[in-house]
């Protein structure tokens, strides 16, 4: 969730001592609200060409589909990645929420009603996966949250649809952070517990720029996963759908691999959404 800064705060050395002064408030609204995708994205990746796209990585086996359910296969989260809640998920951040559960709610854009449920016996699992595998610019890997939804036809069928004519690009998780510490770049003796979260972090994260430009961020080590929606664009912009398998008669499947969306990097001054 984003945080309000007061619009009085006009240099890094006010913010840092704001975010000191009032960190055990800021991270217990983290930690008590339901965190969503933003409405606006900060980023999109680059992809050029076909050859960019290595699904070799994030390649799932596909099983016959009884007819009347579609199987969707997609990336909900990736960790690694600065978002616009100025947030960075840790890997293994799923590990006891996924222990505990077995199944979790696919949505339609984080409505919990019944006509926007698109499957809710989502199964989810963690792979370590190359960033390029995914469509994203940067080098290295992360961390990224599958899920896997066998979903009824008729149960949310504009959905469905969506997903076949593959207009799906974005994911977002719905979850409750359970384990949040603040990072900030600053020698001063005020912020040593802070820089040294930083110190440790932030080689970990993939968009090292925003970090830098901003001075700060915060790392959720644990989170409680409630739920993966289908967004149209989300605050975390690395969640591509990675296959669509339906049935097309009886003992006969057929699977779409769906590639992430050609699109060019914008420009952004990240002060800004500090005051978001």
């Amino acid at each position: 969730m984003n945080f309000t800064i007061p619009t009085n705060i006009t240099t890094k050395d006010e913010l840092f001592k704001y975010l000191k002064d009032n960190k055990s408030t800021i991270i217990q609204e983290k930690k008590s609200a339901n965190k969503k995708c933003d409405v606006v994205s900060y980023q999109m990746p680059l992809v050029s060409t076909k050859g960019d796209y290595e699904n070799k990585d994030v390649a799932m086996t596909t099983d016959n589909i009884e007819t009347g359910f579609v199987l969707l296969k997609f990336v909900g989260n990736t960790t690694n990645l600065l978002d616009s809640h100025m947030d960075v998920h840790i890997p293994k951040l799923w590990n006891k929420t996924l222990a505990d559960n077995e199944y979790f709610l696919h949505l339609q854009e984080h409505e919990m009603e019944f006509d926007k449920v698109i499957d809710s016996k989502m199964k989810c699992s963690v792979k370590n996966v190359k960033w390029k595998s995914l469509g994203a610019p940067y080098e290295g890997s992360t961390q990224a949250l599958f899920g896997e939804s066998l979903a009824p036809v008729d149960r949310n069928e504009y959905m469905v649809e969506q997903y076949k004519k593959g207009y799906v690009t974005n994911h977002s998780v719905g979850m409750r952070y359970k384990n949040v510490v603040m990072c900030v770049n600053s020698e001063e003796k005020y912020y040593v517990d802070e820089k040294a979260n930083w110190d440790k972090y932030y080689p970990m994260v993939a968009n090292k720029e925003k970090a830098d430009e901003c001075g700060y961020f915060f790392a959720v080590l644990e989170a409680e996963l409630i739920e993966i929606s289908a967004v149209v664009k989300g605050s975390n912009t690395i969640t591509p759908t990675i296959s669509v398998t339906e049935s097309n008669v009886a003992g006969s499947t057929t699977t779409t691999n769906i590639e992430p969306v050609k699109s060019t990097q914008k420009k952004v001054d990240y002060s800004k959404l500090k005051f978001i």
